[in-house]
C-alpha cells in the first residue's frame, strides 16, 4: 500500500510540474515567432537564437513527459545546424514547426485541464483580437497593430473566452461598440480575474456612447474615441509590447552569494535578465551603465546600507522611476517605513516566498514599464520627449567618454511642414509626424535613440558610431523619407523631405549641452543651403 501511495504521490507531482510547464508554452511559442520574424527580416543572430530555443524545447519536452514537443523540436534543432544558410522555404518550415508545436502544446493542455489552472505567470504572446464590425476602420487597425508586432484575429461578432485555445489566448482584445449585444458585459467576461486574464481589454468607442466610469466599472483598461482611432490605440498596443515583450531586466543587490543565486534562480523561470551585484558600490557602478526594470536591494550590505543605494537612485533622473523592492530579515515597521522614505516601492522580508517574489516582480516592472512610457515617450509621435532625449543624450556623452567610444547627435528638420498644416490642416500634419518618426525608427539600430526636439524637429543618438558614419546614416534617413510618402485611407499622399545636422563627440563638443548646440548649428546651415540636405558640425 505504501509503495501504491508513494507512486500516486510521484504522478501528482509530475503532473503540477507538466501544467507548470504548459502555461509557459504561450510565452516559448511568442519567443519563437519573434525570432522567426527577425530571421526572416535578416537579423544575423536570428537563426542561432532560433536554434537554442528549439534545442532547449527539445530537452525539456523530454523532460516533462512531452515527446511530441522533443520531437519537434529536435529535427527543427538538427535543420538549422544542418544548413547555416537556410532559404526562404526552410523558413517556411520553421513556421510548420510552430504550428506543429502550437498542437501539441494545445493537445496536452486540455488533457490536463491547464485553462483553469490558477497561478499563471504571464507571458506576453504579441497576440490581438478584435472583436468589431467589418469596415475601413477595423482593416486600418489591423494593418497598424501587425506592424507594430502583433498577430491579429478578428472577429464580427461576440467570442466567448473560454473557446479561445491555450496557445491563442490574446494579450490585447479590442472590443468596438458596434458589436451586436452590449460590449460592456462581452468586456467583463473578457476581463474577470482569471489566470488567462489578457494583458490589455480595450474600448474603441467610435461614437462616444459610453461613460468613462462606467466602462472602468466594466473592467476596460483603457477607451479610446473618435479623436484617439486608431493612432492612440495603435500606439497604447506598442507600448504595451515595449512593457511585456523585452525579459525584465533585474538588479539584485545582495552580498549573500547563495541568497542572490537562489533568487536569480528563481527570477529565469520568467525569463529575467539578472545581474547581481554584491556591494553598494558595486551596483552603483552597474547602474551607470544600464537602466534595469527593477532593482531587489538588501538593506544589510558590507560598505553602506541599501536605504543609501535607494536614496542616490532616486536623485538620478534615469534611475528615478525604476521600482526597488527591499528584501531583508528585518521584520519592523520602522525598517519599512525607512524604506519607503528612502524610495522603496515594496518590501520583503527573509526568506523569500518564490510565488509572491516572481508576482512582484512580473507586477512592479510592468508597471513601472508603463509609467516610464508615459512620463518618457511623447504622445503624438511615441519617441522619447525633449527633456528623455536630452537626459539620454547626457548619459550617452558620459558613458562614451568613460570608455572611449565615439558618438554622433544628428538633428532632423521637416522642410516646409507649416505648408502641411496650412494645406491639410493640423490632423493631417500629426500624421505627417507619426509617419516621420516611423521612417526614422526603421532607419537606425535597436541601441539608437529617437526622440522629438519639439515641432517637427527630431534628434537621434547614435552609439558607437564615428562622424563618418553619421553622415551616412543621415543621408541613408534623408532618402529613406522622401522616397516614402504618407499614405492615409481617403486622404492625400504627401511626400515629405528632411534636413539633418550631425554633430560628433568628442570632435563637436565634450557635453550634452555642446554637442547638442553644435548639431543645431549644422542643422541650420542645412537649411540656410537650399534645405533637403546634410550638414557635419
Amino acid at each position: 500500500m505504501s509503495n501504491q501511495n508513494d507512486d500516486e504521490d510521484v504522478g501528482d507531482a509530475m503532473r503540477a510540474l507538466q501544467r507548470e510547464y504548459l502555461r509557459e508554452a504561450p510565452a516559448r511559442l511568442a519567443e519563437l515567432r519573434k525570432d522567426l520574424i527577425a530571421f526572416r527580416g535578416g537579423e544575423p543572430d536570428a537563426l542561432e537564437s532560433l536554434r537554442q530555443r528549439f534545442h532547449r524545447l527539445a530537452g525539456s519536452g523530454g523532460s516533462y513527459g512531452f515527446p511530441r514537443v522533443t520531437e519537434i523540436a529536435r529535427a527543427m534543432e538538427q535543420r538549422i545546424l544542418g544548413s547555416p544558410t537556410p532559404t526562404p522555404q526552410e523558413a517556411d518550415l520553421f513556421e510548420e514547426a510552430l504550428t506543429d508545436l502550437k498542437s501539441a502544446f494545445d493537445e496536452a493542455s486540455t488533457d490536463l485541464g491547464v485553462p483553469m489552472e490558477a497561478g499563471k505567470m504571464p507571458g506576453f504572446g504579441w497576440r490581438a483580437t478584435l472583436l468589431m464590425g467589418e469596415g475601413p476602420f477595423r482593416k486600418e487597425l489591423v494593418r497598424t497593430l501587425g506592424e507594430v508586432g502583433f498577430v491579429v484575429s478578428v472577429h464580427a461578432e461576440e467570442v466567448d473566452p473560454w473557446s479561445v485555445a491555450h496557445t491563442e489566448r490574446p494579450d490585447l482584445v479590442v472590443i468596438g461598440t458596434d458589436i451586436p449585444g452590449d460590449p460592456l458585459a462581452l468586456a467583463r467576461y473578457w476581463s474577470a480575474a482569471t489566470p488567462d486574464r489578457p494583458r490589455a481589454v480595450v474600448l474603441a468607442d467610435q461614437l462616444e456612447r459610453y461613460d468613462k466610469l462606467r466602462t472602468a466599472a466594466a473592467g476596460i483598461d483603457a477607451v479610446f474615441g473618435p479623436s484617439t482611432l486608431p493612432w492612440g490605440l495603435t500606439n497604447y498596443a506598442k507600448a504595451l509590447a515595449q512593457i511585456g515583450s523585452p525579459p525584465a531586466k533585474v538588479v539584485i543587490v545582495e552580498d549573500d552569494p547563495a541568497q542572490a543565486q537562489l533568487v536569480a534562480t528563481w527570477l529565469g523561470q520568467i525569463n529575467a535578465r539578472v545581474s547581481i551585484c554584491g556591494s553598494a558600490a558595486v551596483a552603483q557602478e552597474a547602474l551607470r551603465n544600464e537602466t534595469p526594470d527593477l532593482v531587489l536591494l538588501d538593506i544589510d550590505l558590507p560598505d553602506v546600507d541599501g536605504y543609501a543605494l535607494a536614496r542616490l537612485m532616486r536623485q538620478d533622473p534615469r534611475l528615478a522611476l525604476v521600482p526597488i523592492v527591499f528584501i531583508t530579515a528585518r521584520q519592523t515597521v520602522a525598517d519599512e517605513m525607512e524604506g519607503l522614505r528612502a524610495g522603496g516601492d515594496d518590501f520583503l522580508t527573509k526568506p523569500l516566498d518564490r510565488g509572491h517574489l516572481l508576482q512582484i516582480v512580473l507586477t512592479r516592472t510592468e508597471r513601472g514599464r508603463r509609467i516610464r512610457e508615459l512620463v518618457h515617450r511623447d504622445g503624438l509621435t511615441g519617441v522619447l520627449n525633449h527633456a528623455t532625449l536630452m537626459a539620454e543624450l547626457e548619459h550617452a556623452i558620459a558613458y562614451a567618454s568613460r570608455h572611449g567610444e565615439p558618438l554622433c547627435f544628428m538633428m532632423l528638420d521637416l522642410d516646409h511642414f507649416k505648408r502641411v498644416n496650412d494645406t491639410y490642416g493640423h490632423l493631417v500634419g500629426d500624421q505627417v509626424l507619426r509617419h516621420a518618426a516611423r521612417v526614422f525608427r526603421e532607419g537606425i539600430r535597436g541601441s539608437d535613440m529617437i526622440g522629438r526636439y519639439g515641432g517637427e524637429e527630431f534628434g537621434i543618438i547614435l552609439r558607437r558610431c564615428p562622424p563618418a558614419n553619421g553622415k551616412v546614416i543621415a543621408e541613408k534617413l534623408r532618402s529613406m523619407l522622401a522616397e516614402t510618402p504618407m499614405r492615409s485611407a481617403g486622404g492625400p499622399e504627401i511626400a515629405m523631405r528632411v534636413s539633418l545636422g550631425v554633430a560628433a563627440f568628442p570632435g563637436s563638443g565634450t557635453t550634452s549641452t555642446e554637442v547638442a548646440a553644435a548639431a543645431d548649428l549644422a542643422l541650420y546651415r542645412a537649411k540656410s543651403n537650399g534645405r533637403d540636405r546634410v550638414e557635419m558640425a
